[in-house]
């Protein structure tokens, strides 16, 4: 019951201190793929989900977990609110990362196949 509770209490707190009117905006296409803001590389991202279609929550978080999450970053989603924050781990990268190489590197991740 305590991994239960601290597992969940760190997944709330992904995003407690974040205010999310201030984060950069990035998009997400119909296939998954991310694209950053030309601006320096922040740690946290807003992206706008209301054009997904998803049947449920638990489809959006699993189709996103899927393919919006990697070493370098992972997500968490608020279905009800149409919306996700992206975090990037700075802490797995060696050095300074610019935004050509994390943008190749979104680019990278699995995609579903398109049609």
């Amino acid at each position: 019951m305590l991994v239960l509770v601290l597992g969940l209490s760190s997944v709330g707190s992904f995003a407690q201190d974040i205010v999310v009117e201030e984060l950069p905006i990035a998009t997400i296409s119909d296939v998954y793929y991310v694209t950053l803001p030309d601006a320096p590389v922040e740690e946290y991202y807003y992206i706008d989900i209301s054009h997904l279609d998803f049947e449920d929550e638990q489809e959006a978080v699993y189709l996103l977990g899927a393919y919006v999450t990697g070493n370098l970053i992972t997500n968490e989603v608020f279905y009800s609110e149409n919306y996700m924050i992206v975090q990037i781990h700075f802490e797995y990268v060696d050095g300074p990362i610019s935004l050509e190489d994390l943008q190749a590197y979104l680019g990278i991740l699995s995609k579903p196949p398109t049609e």
